[in-house]
């Protein structure tokens, strides 16, 4: 869900860099565990600030205390993730579909879907080539999560 970055002030805050789509999807999660689930964390507030992520963990008291949060990474359980709606996914869903083009050509198998800062990106493999297919109704066609697979229709370029 994030992952904890560098102390801000003496009070115990940190920087968090989100890994969901908005700062109201990450709030409303309510449970924060660390990598095994060993750790649970709670805040005491979370705000924005310039467009970051500024978190409070509890017992976090000055900047000492913050600086052993930073570099660990956020998970919280897929209970507490919302349903999602039509046209909506969540990359764990997607990852390991097959990517076919409507006219039958296979593209690759999903690896991740990133994002560069101009949205986002389906991330296809077949053998050593990457395809990056943005994931927009111009070039995504249809998403069968039942049958694993994603049949596009890329803008030109995209596909040699």
């Amino acid at each position: 869900m994030g992952t904890f970055g560098s102390p801000i002030g003496l009070k115990g805050e940190i920087k968090v860099k989100m890994l969901t789509s908005s700062f109201e999807f990450f709030k409303m999660l309510k449970v924060y565990l660390n990598e095994d689930a060993s750790e649970t964390w709670n805040f005491i507030k979370m705000r924005i600030l310039n467009d970051k992520l500024i978190a409070h963990p509890k017992g976090c008291n000055n900047r000492d205390d913050a600086e052993k949060f930073r570099g660990k990474k956020i998970f919280s359980q897929l209970s507490n993730f919302p349903k999602t709606v039509k046209g909506e996914y969540y990359v764990k869903d997607l990852i390991g579909c097959s990517v076919i083009m409507t006219n039958g050509k296979k593209i690759g198998n999903v690896v991740n879907v990133k994002n560069f800062g101009a949205g986002d990106l389906l991330e296809a493999k077949i053998k050593n080539k990457t395809y990056y297919i943005p994931m927009n109704k111009e070039n995504l066609v249809f998403v069968d999560l039942d049958k694993k697979k994603i049949t596009v229709n890329p803008i030109k370029g995209i596909i040699d």
